[in-house]
């Protein structure tokens, strides 16, 4: 999956809305209407980039929907139709400078605010002493300028296929709706999940590594906004995963302390799992320490520990200190 590249600034935003928009007292609707049926195998996420609208958006019209179990065959709402209450205005765009907004006719805090694609919280802190119960027609608002640098951190920078890891993010918009996605490369990502950020612009999100992930990728967990800004994580390394989980075949990659076994060398890594060690090609020495990589093997003479590992590079390294 490859998130949108598009980046919209907020004047931009209030002339290509993600939402329901009435320009002129004509509704203007999203790419797929006011409306939109779920298909086999759609994600929130892809409804949002197909009809180009927001998370937050279709969150707003569909404030119980379950983001991780919609139903194929149900109909969400996307916009506002034609004459529904609470329709949302502003004149032709280029009207005010860039950065401010004037007040017209029938405008609210909150009506102004989603036009603009901005969270209330977002255009009250820009204005602090605005009284979002009397605004004044002709009041010249200010609007937030560039984009927010968020920063995405992660509880862990390694772990096997399957494995939790936490994404946390910050200074992201509060209440928008963001997605969690991973991938070898911060360009081309897949999704993971969609999370709501917090009140206070932070995003704390269990996620599992993708299980098409293989021993030695190195990953980039990202926070896609939906809005054209995509926050990226550092490094994830994948490690193999537990000899339970691996079936003949398997890439293993692996490290640990060289032991002499009943009848294989053994491997004791530092969580204290013991792995056989056959090679045709490799030599171990007792006691030292050592990466290993290579293929798990049906040895049944050497099934010593969690699995045999036939061995097919090894690096003698530092040992971690206590």
């Amino acid at each position: 999956m490859i998130p949108k590249s598009a980046v919209f600034r907020t004047t931009a935003v209030a002339t290509t809305l993600a939402g329901a928009m009435v320009v002129g007292g004509v509704a203007a609707d999203t790419r797929c209407g006011v409306s939109y049926t779920i298909q086999p195998d759609d994600t929130l996420y892809s409804v949002a980039q197909q009809c180009r609208v927001a998370l937050a958006t279709i969150m707003h019209f569909n404030p119980n929907l379950d983001v991780d179990a919609i139903p194929v065959g149900a109909r969400i709402r996307l916009a506002k139709g034609p004459g529904s209450d609470g329709e949302m205005r502003t004149e032709a765009p280029g009207s005010e400078a860039e950065g401010s907004y004037r007040v017209k006719a029938n405008d609210t805090a909150y009506s102004i605010a989603a036009t603009l694609d901005l969270s209330l919280q977002e255009l009250m802190a820009e204005n602090p002493d605005l009284d979002p119960l009397s605004l004044a027609i002709g009041e010249v608002l200010n609007l937030p300028r560039g984009n927010r640098s968020a920063t995405v951190n992660l509880s862990s920078q390694s772990g096997p296929p399957g494995s939790e890891v936490t994404v946390m993010a910050r200074d992201l918009r509060p209440d928008d709706w963001v997605t969690i996605g991973a991938g070898r490369q911060s360009s081309e990502w897949q999704r993971i999940r969609e999370v709501q950020v917090a009140g206070d612009g932070e995003v704390r999100a269990e996620v599992e590594v993708p299980g098409w992930a293989g021993p030695e990728d190195v990953l980039t967990f990202v926070v896609d906004t939906d809005r054209g800004m995509t926050y990226k994580s550092g490094d994830f390394e994948v490690t193999a995963r537990g000899g339970e989980d691996r079936e003949d075949g398997d890439d293993m990659a692996l490290e640990g302390h060289v032991n002499e076994g009943v009848e294989c060398y053994t491997l004791i890594t530092p969580d204290g799992d013991r792995y056989a060690l056959v090679s045709d090609d490799v030599e171990f020495t007792p006691g030292e320490y050592v990466e290993i990589e290579g293929d798990q093997a049906d040895v049944s003479i050497c099934m010593q520990g969690q699995a045999t590992v036939d061995v097919t590079e090894i690096r003698e390294v530092r040992a971690p200190s206590d």
